[in-house]
């Protein structure tokens, strides 16, 4: 049997999958697993009738194209291990080019008993094959022979420009680095480690000492040797790095620590002040007020400041101590970063400062411990932490709550909480300036910081609207009882309403007709008699032809407009969605040119609604009274003004054209018949019109309309 050497491994062992050899020799069944027919898939694949040559350095398999290394072609590989994980079955090995990631299977790494895995600084013979389930292609260990120990290669300095070069995964490297916090243990020791002023994560091999060992490299520039890992999503796409650190051997500090008696006292305020860099160490003392993951909070005499430390052993709140360490700049205020922390003695917990928000200065209340009553609106519990959304003073904010340990405590909404914690000041605003602040969150130690003032009230949405649900159906059985009489109801309201509906439209012929009979036919008559008269005008006086043509023809304009006013005045969706502002304003503007007066506003809100039908009254003597400024005032500005008073609406149009002399009362109408229109109008809203006006000084049309 001869088989191409990119059978993949996978499709023999599903061929074969529980397959039992058993002989007798053997008491009990073989069973054969994975790790034998990938023994087979070797034998087969290096054997010379395969005729493939296996792949012998990592430079190779890494130069492979995805498709190749996706074939699983044979690798034989000696290389030098400078990282283990026997719990998770994987290692780096170096070869002296190049360094990469190779799997080994559970069944194999079980085959062989832990003394003889594969540890940080063996030289080892691999027999493997290649894979692509990682960012660049690596390889799978089919079996391996511890040769010795060997040398583990010096690593590359790794330059601040290659941090994410996609060329540089599983590089042996060594960068400065400085240890700045540790986020969990477990089965390795994390640590949060700045590298060229970017926060990674680097896992390193837990042991009893480890948090020891840490606490001497906080806060400290180091050098750190490690692996460069690469964080990629399920397309192969780098979305972050990590580091792998085979031990606290390979972080070693630049510089030994400053003596304590050199290092300057300053307060919370004066860290990173003008006077103190964040490359000065520094030394602040004061009382914890609240612990967390992190570290710790301390209030000194002036105002509180967090401090991030690695504490191997707990500080209680209450506890005086002394910090030294490096500032580091924060929102709102700068942390602390410790690098030793010493007890002074033991006190009570500090009682907490009432909170208020806004502050007169809201800088005063972050990393502050604070007191709060509040109302939860809503909770949600995740892995580690507990949420519960909460309002005070009108203002929506988090509490949240470690919760790993503890179960979170159970609220409804509307109970309502006296809170204790850290205050922490938030924006929406991009850039975290103290006067954009516009929200908070308290952070609480544990479930004692959380007291329950006053459940929350019986009638709950919830059962309001049960309630109102079983009204309704109680209304409903009482609806059945008036079905009886529904019919005789709905034939006398349909008699009713055609009654009324006839007559309405009988009073809107009888007003329409009015109008056209006062304004259109008026007009079209005299129009008529100013045509007839050009016959007689012809034989006596030509001259006046031209001058009767164009009265004929101003009459026939101002009856266009007339009729066109008439149509609109049916109906005004401006005026019916809007309201009478702001149909005073589109009639204007519609009636506006280049050449014509400036027109301009002063038109403020109703709070009180028009007697029924008056609003079209008022607009339709607005239009009227500007169609007057524009047409004879010859008017350079023209003024409408609305108001309300307490008891009517004035509306007022006012320019500075020509003027004229009003005429009297009850004088005869000669050419001010829109006059009279207006005054008509006025009268049928039971509103008072007053036209001032007198030849140069222009005329103001006020207009009050008294409410109901």
């Amino acid at each position: 049997m001869q088989l191409s050497p990119f059978t993949n491994i996978q499709t023999i062992i599903a061929l074969c999958k529980g397959l039992v050899l058993t002989t007798k020799s053997y008491e009990k069944p073989f069973i054969v697993t994975s790790h034998h027919f990938a023994l087979l898939y070797l034998f087969l694949n290096l054997s010379p009738q395969a005729g493939a040559e296996p792949l012998r350095t990592i430079v190779e398999v890494q130069a492979l194209s995805d498709r190749d290394a996706r074939s699983s072609l044979p690798v034989q590989i000696e290389a030098v291990v400078i990282y283990a994980d026997h719990l998770q079955g994987g290692a780096i090995i170096h070869d002296g080019s190049a360094a990469c990631f190779i799997n080994l299977p559970l069944d194999l790494a079980n085959s062989t008993s832990e003394a003889h895995f594969p540890m940080a600084g063996d030289r080892v013979l691999f027999h493997a094959f290649t894979q692509l389930t990682g960012f660049t292609p690596h390889i799978k260990a089919l079996s391996y022979e511890i040769l010795g120990r060997g040398r583990i290669p010096e690593p590359r300095r790794l330059a601040a420009e290659e941090l994410y070069s996609s060329r540089n995964d599983a590089a042996w490297i060594e960068a400065p680095a400085m240890i700045v916090g540790v986020e969990k243990g477990g089965l390795a020791y994390t640590l949060v480690v700045e590298v060229y002023g970017h926060t990674f994560k680097a896992d390193i091999p837990n042991s009893p000492d480890a948090s020891i060992r840490a606490a001497s490299l906080m806060q400290r520039p180091t050098m750190m040797r490690a692996i460069l890992g690469t964080v990629y999503n399920a397309q192969r796409q780098m979305t972050g790095r990590h580091f792998f650190v085979p031990s606290f051997d390979d972080i070693q500090p630049d510089a030994p620590t400053a003596a304590s008696g050199n290092v300057p006292l300053v307060t919370s305020l004066q860290l990173l002040s003008r006077n103190f860099s964040s490359t000065e160490l520094v030394r602040m003392e004061g009382v914890i007020t609240q612990e967390d993951s992190l570290g710790f909070h301390l209030r000194d005499a002036r105002a509180s400041a967090k401090i991030q430390a690695l504490m191997p052993e707990r500080l209680p709140p209450g506890t005086r101590v002394s910090v030294e360490g490096y500032g580091l700049i924060a929102p709102y205020r700068p942390v602390l970063r410790a690098t030793k922390v010493h007890r002074i003695a033991a006190g009570t917990p500090p009682e907490p400062l009432e909170m208020i928000f806004p502050a007169p200065d809201n800088s005063l209340l972050h990393m502050e411990l604070v007191k709060l009553e509040a109302v939860i609106l809503s909770s949600h519990s995740f892995q580690d932490e507990t949420v519960f959304q909460c309002r005070a003073n009108g203002t929506v904010f988090e509490a949240i709550m470690p919760s790993a340990n503890q179960p979170p405590p159970t609220f409804v909404p509307g109970d309502r909480l006296q809170l204790i914690g850290i205050c922490e000041l938030t924006t929406t605003h991009p850039l975290p300036r103290p006067e954009w602040v516009n929200g908070f969150r308290i952070r609480l130690a544990d479930s004692s910081s959380i007291t329950l003032l006053q459940r929350a009230p019986w009638w709950t949405t919830q059962r309001l609207l049960a309630t109102l649900g079983a009204m309704t159906g109680l209304a409903g059985l009482g609806t059945l009882g008036t079905l009886f009489f529904g019919r005789a109801v709905r034939k006398q309201a349909h008699f009713i309403g055609e009654k009324i509906s006839y007559k309405a439209v009988m009073e809107e012929r009888d007003r329409m007709a009015r109008d056209l009979h006062d304004t259109l036919e008026q007009q079209l008559t005299g129009v008529a008699l100013q045509l007839g008269g050009l016959e007689k005008m012809a034989n006596v006086d030509p001259s006046q032809i031209s001058a009767r043509l164009g009265l004929a023809r101003q009459m026939l304009r101002h009856t266009r407009i007339e009729a066109r006013r008439s149509v609109w005045d049916l109906r005004s969706r401006v005026l019916e969605l809007q309201g009478l502002g702001a149909a005073l304003r589109s009639m204007a503007l519609g009636s506006s040119s280049e050449d014509g007066p400036a027109i301009s506003f002063d038109i403020g809100g109703l709070t009180r609604p028009l007697p029924n039908g008056s609003d079209f009254h008022l607009l339709r003597i607005a239009q009227e009274s500007l169609a007057n400024a524009i047409k004879h005032a010859t008017a350079r500005e023209v003024l409408i003004s609305l108001r309300e008073t307490a008891d009517s609406v004035v509306l007022t149009i006012r320019d500075d054209g020509r003027g004229f002399t009003p005429a009297p009362p009850n004088a005869p109408v000669t050419s001010h018949f829109g006059i009279l229109g207006m005054h008509e109008r006025a009268g049928k809203i039971n509103a008072s019109i007053d036209i001032q006006s007198s030849p140069g000084k222009g005329c103001t049309v006020t207009l009050s309309l008294p409410y109901p």
